[in-house]
């Protein structure tokens, strides 16, 4: 029979909540920096207004729309081991405990690849 889950405290469920949104916020500056690309095409007459706008419409549909899905709408313990997992955070941000409370959900998410 399997242990149960380690039981995380208040202050480190807090550090999670936190760090949650460090990855959150680190992802979406990776696709805004995407979308900033065709920004510049567009100003520097590369790109036509209407083209622009239609990777403005993709943008909000489809990154940031996922993003907001996975980082409100999960456990911030499981954010936090898959940003680990996938090099968006340092694994030292957690301390050594906490570290070690998450090293099962880390170890799945880096065994698990992409997405």
């Amino acid at each position: 029979m399997s242990e149960p889950p380690p039981k995380i405290t208040k202050a480190e469920r807090a550090l999670l909540r936190r760090l949650a949104r460090e990855a959150w916020e680190a992802e979406l500056d990776e696709e805004l920096e995407q979308l900033f690309e065709f920004f510049s095409r567009w100003a520097d007459d590369g790109m036509s207004a209407f083209e622009l706008s239609d990777k403005i419409h993709e943008f909000h549909n489809g990154a940031s729309r996922e993003l907001y899905g996975r980082y409100s709408g999960l456990d911030p313990t499981l954010t936090v081991a898959r940003a680990i997992a996938k090099g968006i955070l340092d694994d030292a941000v957690l301390g050594e405990t906490l570290c070690a409370k998450l090293s099962t959900q880390i170890e799945a998410f880096r065994s698990a690849g992409d997405e």
